[in-house]
């Protein structure tokens, strides 16, 4: 049975190296690709009309998404690999490690933005976040 591999992707530079590394490093895998819009940035208006519609932000969130996805397809395309595709919405770190659970994934490849010192203090980092609470093993990818 193949591996389930589960790769985040923002469509940055350390996200592309990861999914092309991923599918080297397992070139029998099954691959899961997931983008999160990170929503922890939009304002929240409690008992709207309708939370159903989506505001002007979020459909511009969720049309990024779909954006990034695609990137992640012409990536795979480009290297003969068929992928699943997922966007989540929420803080990105907590929905990876969702998918990573709810998925019975098997291994978790992660582009590192390579921030260190005070940047990372004051950024976080999702890829840090990810590998100290992952349930599976994780590689990132600089």
């Amino acid at each position: 049975m193949p591996l389930r591999i589960l790769v985040p992707f923002d469509d940055s530079e350390p996200a592309r190296d990861a999914l092309a590394y991923a599918f080297e490093l397992f070139p029998d895998g099954e691959f899961v690709v997931v983008t999160a819009a990170d929503t922890t940035s939009l304002p929240y208006i409690p008992n709207t009309a309708d939370d159903a519609v989506p505001s002007a932000e979020r459909r511009e969130l969720l049309d990024d998404t779909a954006d990034r996805l695609a990137a992640a397809e012409a990536i795979a395309a480009d290297h003969g690999v068929d992928i699943d595709t997922e966007t989540r919405t929420g803080t990105p770190a907590q929905e990876i490690l969702s998918v990573a659970e709810r998925d019975a994934v098997d291994h978790v490849v992660i582009g590192s933005h390579g921030r260190s010192g005070v940047a990372r203090l004051l950024l976080g980092s999702v890829a840090e976040v990810v590998v100290r609470h992952s349930p599976v093993p994780v590689t990132t990818v600089r």
